[in-house]
């Protein structure tokens, strides 16, 4: 098994490309508190656990937005890989977080 972040640059690279800016706040739960609110678009991240999510997945999910692995795989409580993000750009961004190893 690799590490988490063998591909860490190469997705930021893909990303970056595709939008006007990264931001990242510090805290996942945060993060997805502010992609439930409209204020960013997506948000990605990988080995986390439930206790760092879980409050921010339901956020999401009510304001109508999609939550998966970012491989597009189902989310699960027992996931520690997640994409969140409006409904409308889940698909494209996930495309973009695929990188071939």
């Amino acid at each position: 098994m690799g590490n988490i972040y063998d591909n860490y640059l190469q997705e930021i690279d893909q990303i970056s490309k595709n939008c006007s800016g990264l931001r990242r706040l510090g805290s996942a739960a945060l993060d997805l508190a502010y992609v439930a609110a409209g204020k960013l678009d997506a948000f990605w991240e990988k080995n986390l656990n439930l206790w760092d999510v879980g409050a921010g997945v339901l956020l999401v999910k009510e304001a109508g937005g999609k939550i998966t692995e970012p491989s597009g795989e189902p989310w699960t409580l027992k996931s520690k890989d997640i994409l969140a993000s409006n409904s409308k750009l889940h698909d494209e961004i996930k495309k973009k977080l695929v990188i071939s190893k």
